[in-house]
């Protein structure tokens, strides 16, 4: 028996259906699987294409080739919706957690510029209050000589 028969015959099996019942799914008559499953005669195209796309799952290597395993390799749909939904979260995050930061600094500029400028003042008053000093001295100065040429 052909090794191609033989993996129809394994497949049948590895299903659980009849000889009958895979006949039907496949769309064909059933002494044309008995024949198979018996030997008499190898598949046709036409019947290897049925049963690839009657099971879906089914490795068109191994039941053509006899590579690999029977069944596809299952590959996961991986669904992202929720990591997707907790990056537009972290991005609007950082864009409020931006803005603020953006005030903060503006606020921090605008005080640091009048801690500058009080700064200055200071050293405007320190340089105001030794000027009245030195014209108080001045005024007691000439109060003096006012009182002594008396």
């Amino acid at each position: 028996m052909d090794e191609l028969n033989k993996r129809i015959i394994e497949l049948m099996i590895r299903l659980d259906v009849s000889k009958t019942n895979f006949a039907k799914a496949l769309d064909i008559s059933l002494p044309t699987i008995t024949h198979i499953a018996n030997g008499r005669n190898k598949p046709g195209l036409d019947i290897l294409q049925k049963i690839l796309l009657t099971y879906t799952n089914i490795s068109p290597d191994w039941l053509l080739l006899g590579q690999g395993e029977m069944y596809r390799k299952q590959y996961k749909s991986v669904d992202y919706t929720a990591l997707v939904a907790r990056i537009e979260n972290v991005r609007e995050s950082i864009n409020a957690q931006q803005e603020v930061y953006k005030t903060i600094r503006n606020y921090h500029k605008i005080l640091n510029d009048e801690v500058l400028h009080l700064k200055e003042l200071d050293e405007m008053i320190d340089n105001m209050e030794s000027a009245l000093q030195q014209k108080e001295e001045e005024l007691n100065s000439i109060g003096k000589i006012l009182l002594s040429d008396k």
